[in-house]
């Protein structure tokens, strides 16, 4: 075997050794019995979350009456649970390698300072960065600082309205009264709907599909409404509630935008939605596509 090889052989060895020594740190070894990273705690007694983030706004939710809300500093918006659990399920999480935090460079780890800090009441979960081999996440509890799966970094570096529920009447119950430019549909003592202006031609079952469609509407996205004017406005009146839900209708394309100017958020429905949303169900025997 000549030299060259022999060097080439001995340089690569000793690279695979620089490796391990960086992933495995000799004489600082982990713990490998699985541990959750935060004991004796559960996501049903937290009711505020705070996550702070560098160079992003902070996120902090408030649980009421069994329902999250996103604080933006200026509004409280209704939160997406989804996303909520997401977070909560950090409290559920465990982790099979583990090393006493004053053993470590957490700097090394980008745990000081951290990336993100996640308070659940008042504990606390600081995010660092990920291990090269596995992309594993460094988190850091207490005194101890944990690798898991990086399921949360997407969440983490997510923008406030992403965390805002999607669902336009996601507070709201039952419609009881719907007022859309150029028609209102009304709900009867006898809980039958009726239609403003009066069309015999339409049926029962037209008029509650259009409320149905109302009642599970559901936004793609939701941007920050500036206040701009608009032409048209709706009202939705539900149950459990005094005052209608106003919304303004910014456009209806290229995406079909309704704001929200009390809470200062626009959602945001594909186009092809409109007529679902403001138009009555064609007849049956009526061949004109409403797509």
């Amino acid at each position: 075997m000549s030299t060259r090889i022999l060097l080439n052989l001995g340089l690569a060895a000793l690279a695979l050794v620089l490796v391990l020594v960086v992933i495995y740190r000799p004489g600082l070894e982990p713990e490998t019995a699985p541990q959750a990273i935060v004991a004796g705690f559960t996501p049903g007694e937290v009711v505020s979350i705070s996550v702070t983030r560098e160079h992003l706004e902070q996120l902090t939710f408030t649980k009421q009456a069994e329902r999250w809300y996103l604080f933006t500093g200026e509004h409280e918006l209704p939160a997406a649970e989804f996303q909520v659990n997401a977070l909560l399920r950090l409290l559920q999480t465990s982790a099979d390698t583990h090393y006493p935090a004053a053993t470590l460079d957490r700097a090394q780890l980008g745990l000081e300072p951290p990336q993100a800090t996640v308070t659940f009441n008042d504990r606390e979960v600081r995010i660092g960065a990920t291990e090269a081999l596995y992309k594993r996440r460094y988190v850091q509890v207490d005194d101890t600082v944990y690798l898991i799966s990086d399921q949360y970094q997407h969440l983490i570096n997510a923008e406030p309205y992403n965390f805002v529920a999607r669902k336009l009447l996601a507070e709201r119950g039952a419609i009881t009264r719907l007022e859309l430019p150029g028609l209102t549909l009304s709900q009867s003592e006898d809980a039958h709907w009726q239609l403003d202006p009066a069309d015999d031609s339409t049926s029962a079952d037209a008029l509650q599909q259009l409320i149905d469609n109302w009642q599970n509407a559901r936004s793609l996205y939701i941007s920050g409404y500036d206040g701009a004017a608009a032409a048209e406005q709706i009202a939705i009146y539900t149950t459990g509630q005094p005052e209608p839900l106003v919304l303004q209708v910014v456009s209806h394309a290229p995406d079909l935008v309704l704001a929200r100017p009390d809470r200062g958020i626009k959602y945001h429905f594909a186009a092809r939605l409109k007529d679902s949303l403001f138009a009555l169900p064609k007849a049956e025997g009526d061949t004109e596509s409403i797509e």
